[in-house]
C-alpha cells in the first residue's frame, strides 16, 4: 500500500502561499467565497453608498445648471429677455413712410404720428487733394522703337490686365502705331499715350473714359518691351500710390515734388488739431495714416486708391467740429496735398413744425429717435421750404413684443418646475442599487447602462431643498405686493389646480387686453423694487431694492424686501439663495452650491456631498486594507493546514513502506 502528496505554491505581495492538493481542498475557491461574503458585509455597501452620493451630486448640479440658465436668461439686467428690465414691458414700434428718415423708439415713447422734413444733412469737415496726388504713368528714358519686334507689355486698367503686342510698332511717328497697339488690347477711347516735356512716354486716362487706376508691367522677366519703351529705372509704373511704400519712395511719385520735403534728419512734421506728429522717411504711408488715425486727434486719414486722392476727415459731423491741419518745419504736405477744404455742416430738420439744428443726423425727442438719411425738402433763397415731401413717422404700442416676453418666461418657468417636480416625485426602486464590481463583470455594457439608469431614479425623491425651491417660487407668484393691486390672475395668468403642480397658463385674450390697457401695471407687477432702506449693519442705510446688497441682508431686511418687490425680483432672490456664488450674511453661498458645488467655484471641491464622498473613499480604503489582511490570514491558515497534511502524508507513506516490507 502506498500514498502520494503534491504541493502547489504561489507568492503574493512577497508572501508564499501553499495552495496544493495535499488536503484535496480548493483553497483559492474557498478563500474567494469567504472574501466575497466578507466584502458584502461592508465594502460593497460603502462603494454603493459612494456611487449613490456621486450620482446625487450630479443630479443636484444638473438642477443648478438649469436654474442658472433660467436666471441668466430672465433675471439678468443685461439679457434682452430679462423680465427685471422695466423697459421690456413698455415697448413701442416706430415706422417711417420714407427711407429719408428712419426711426427707433424707446419705452419712454408715446403712441402718435409725427411729420419730419429734412433740409440739410450733418456732414464731416474734410481736407483733400481734390484729385490724384500721384504722377501719371511715365517713362524715364526715350523709347527705342527699333527694338520692339516680338516684344510686349502688360497694362492694367482698374485691376484688369491686358497684354499689348508691340510687334507692329516700329517708329514714333505721331505715336500712332503704339496707340493703335494699346487700343487693340484695351479698346479705344480709354487711355492715351503721348510724350511729356522730357520726351518720355506718358500714359493717361481719356476724359470721360471711366478709367482710374493705370499700371504697366513686364509680360515676363525675359520680355524687354517695357524697358525698350523707356520704362526702366526711376520710371513711374502706376498712377496710383502703393501705401506700403516708404514716404521717401512716395515723395518721388507725387505730382507735387516738394510735398514731402524731409528735414536733415529725414523727417516730416504735421500739426493736426494742435498736436504735432513726426514721420520718418522710412515710414510707410500706411504707417503714417495709422499713426494719425490712432492718435485720437478727432480725424481719420485715408488714401482713395480709386481716385488717387488723399483725404483727411473729421471723426464727428457738425459745423462745430472743425479740422485744422498745418505744415511744420520743411513740410508742404498739407498745403500741396490737402488744399481743398470742405466745412462740416449741421443737420436741419423740422419735426411737427418745430425747426431743429443738430450736429448729428440723429435727434431724440420723447423717446423717439429720428435719423436723417436724405434731404426731403429744399430751402429757397428767402429761407422758405420748397418742394417738401416730409416723412410721416408713426409710433404704436408693441403689445406683441411684451406678450412674447411674458409667454417666453412662462414657458421656461413651466419647463423648469416640471423638471424639478419630476425629480421630487420619482420613486426610488430598491431592487436596483448601484452595481458592485463583481456584478458588472458578469454583465454587458448595455445591461450595465440599463441597470444604472434605473438605479439613478429617485435620487432626489422628496428632496427638501428642491421642494423648498418649488414652494418659494409658487408663493412668490401669488403673494400680494406692497402698493400694488394688480395680480397675475388680473392679467390672464393662472397657476392652475393642485394636480398641475404650480405650472402657469395664459389666457391670450386677457393678457393681450391687459398689455394694451395698462402696460405700466404689468411692468410694476414684475419689476417693482423695494424702497425701504437696509438695517443690516454691513449695508445699513442702503436701498433694499439694490441687488448688490441682497446677499448681505439679514432675515428681517430680506422679509421687507420680499414684501415690497415684484415677481421678477422675488424670483431673482429665490434663485440667488440657491445658486449664488456670493456668500450671504451667514457666510454661506447658494444652498445648492453648499450641498453639491458647481464648476469654476470654490464649492466645486468644498461642499457637503464632496465631503461625504471623500469620507466614503477613506472608509473604502481602510476596509480594503482590512480585507487584504483578512485574506492573508485565511491563506496563512490554509498554508499551515496544507503543510501539516503534507507532513502527515509523508509520514504515513514512510510507515506504509516499512510495514509492507
Amino acid at each position: 500500500m502506498s500514498s502520494s502528496s503534491s504541493i502547489t505554491t504561489s507568492t503574493v505581495n512577497g508572501t508564499t502561499r501553499i495552495t496544493g492538493l495535499s488536503s484535496g481542498i480548493d483553497v483559492d475557491g474557498i478563500v474567494e467565497q469567504l472574501m466575497t461574503a466578507e466584502k458584502a458585509k461592508k465594502l460593497n455597501k460603502l462603494q454603493q453608498a459612494e456611487q449613490t452620493a456621486e450620482w446625487t451630486q450630479e443630479a443636484y448640479q444638473s438642477v443648478t445648471s438649469d436654474l442658472t440658465d433660467f436666471s441668466n436668461t430672465y433675471f439678468s439686467t443685461t439679457s434682452s429677455s430679462s423680465i427685471m428690465r422695466a423697459s421690456n414691458f413698455i415697448q413701442y414700434s416706430a415706422t417711417s413712410s420714407d427711407s429719408a428718415v428712419t426711426v427707433t423708439s424707446a419705452s419712454s415713447a408715446s403712441a402718435g404720428s409725427h411729420t419730419v422734413s429734412v433740409t440739410q444733412l450733418a456732414t464731416k469737415a474734410t481736407l483733400s487733394s481734390g484729385s490724384s496726388v500721384s504722377k501719371e504713368v511715365q517713362g524715364s528714358a526715350a523709347a527705342e522703337y527699333t527694338s520692339l519686334s516680338g516684344e510686349s507689355f502688360v497694362i492694367t486698367l482698374d485691376g484688369t490686365d491686358y497684354t499689348v503686342d508691340l510687334g507692329a510698332v516700329t517708329d514714333d511717328s505721331d505715336l500712332a502705331s503704339l496707340q493703335a497697339a494699346i487700343d487693340e488690347a484695351v479698346g479705344s477711347d480709354k487711355v492715351t499715350v503721348s510724350k511729356n516735356a522730357s520726351g518720355y512716354l506718358e500714359i493717361t486716362a481719356d476724359v470721360d473714359s471711366g478709367v482710374q487706376a493705370i499700371t504697366v508691367s513686364a509680360t515676363s522677366s525675359s520680355d524687354k518691351g517695357l524697358t525698350h519703351l523707356g520704362f526702366g529705372t526711376d520710371a513711374i509704373l502706376s498712377n496710383r500710390l502703393d501705401t506700403s511704400d516708404t514716404l521717401e519712395t512716395i515723395a518721388d511719385q507725387l505730382n507735387s515734388s516738394t510735398a514731402l520735403a524731409f528735414t536733415a534728419d529725414g523727417e516730416v512734421e504735421l500739426t493736426i488739431n494742435g498736436t504735432t506728429l513726426s514721420f520718418d522717411k522710412d515710414d510707410t504711408l500706411d504707417e503714417m495714416m495709422d499713426e494719425i488715425n490712432d492718435a485720437d486727434l478727432g480725424v481719420t486719414m485715408t488714401y482713395d486708391s480709386l481716385t488717387g486722392e488723399l483725404v483727411m476727415t473729421a471723426d464727428k459731423t457738425g459745423a462745430g467740429n472743425s479740422l485744422v491741419v498745418a505744415d511744420s518745419g520743411t513740410s508742404n504736405f498739407a498745403a500741396l496735398l490737402l488744399g481743398e477744404a470742405t466745412a462740416g455742416l449741421d443737420a436741419k430738420l423740422t419735426i411737427d413744425g418745430q425747426a431743429l439744428t443738430r450736429s448729428t443726423n440723429s435727434v431724440t425727442i420723447d423717446g423717439v429717435t429720428y435719423t436723417a438719411n436724405a434731404v426731403t425738402a429744399t430751402i429757397a433763397d428767402d429761407g422758405t421750404i420748397t418742394d417738401d415731401e416730409p416723412a410721416t413717422v408713426t409710433v404704436t404700442q408693441d403689445t406683441d413684443g411684451v406678450y412674447d416676453l411674458i409667454e417666453s418666461f412662462v414657458d421656461a418657468y413651466n419647463t423648469l418646475i416640471d423638471s424639478i417636480n419630476s425629480l421630487v416625485d420619482e420613486n426610488a426602486d430598491s431592487d436596483y442599487p448601484p452595481l458592485t464590481d463583481a456584478q458588472k463583470e458578469e454583465m454587458t455594457d448595455d445591461e450595465i447602462e440599463d441597470w444604472e439608469a434605473k438605479a439613478k431614479v429617485g435620487l432626489l425623491e422628496s428632496d427638501s431643498i428642491l421642494e423648498n425651491i418649488l414652494g418659494d417660487l409658487r408663493t412668490a407668484l401669488i403673494d400680494s405686493i406692497s402698493g400694488l393691486t394688480t395680480s397675475l390672475s388680473d392679467i390672464g395668468i393662472s397657476t392652475g389646480n393642485y394636480d398641475e403642480q404650480g405650472t402657469l397658463s395664459i389666457d391670450e385674450d386677457a393678457l393681450t387686453a391687459a398689455i394694451a390697457s395698462d402696460p405700466e401695471a404689468i411692468m410694476n407687477l414684475f419689476t417693482q423694487t423695494a424702497t425701504s432702506t437696509a438695517t443690516t449693519t454691513s449695508v445699513a442705510g442702503k436701498s433694499l431694492g439694490n441687488n448688490s446688497v441682497m446677499r448681505s441682508l439679514n432675515a428681517t431686511d430680506l422679509s421687507t424686501r420680499y414684501k415690497e418687490e415684484g415677481i421678477a425680483y422675488r424670483f431673482y432672490d429665490i434663485l440667488q439663495a440657491n445658486i449664488s456664488t456670493i456668500r450671504d450674511s451667514a457666510g454661506n453661498k447658494g444652498t445648492l452650491l453648499e450641498k453639491a458645488g458647481t464648476e469654476n467655484d470654490a464649492t466645486e471641491t468644498d461642499n457637503t456631498l464632496t465631503t461625504l464622498i471623500e469620507k466614503y473613499e477613506q472608509e473604502i480604503e481602510d476596509e480594503e486594507d482590512r480585507l487584504d489582511e483578512f485574506e492573508e490570514r485565511l491563506y496563512a491558515k490554509y498554508t499551515t493546514l496544507e503543510t501539516y497534511i503534507s507532513t502527515m502524508n509523508s509520514q504515513l507513506s514512510a510507515i506504509t513502506s516499512l510495514t509492507s516490507s
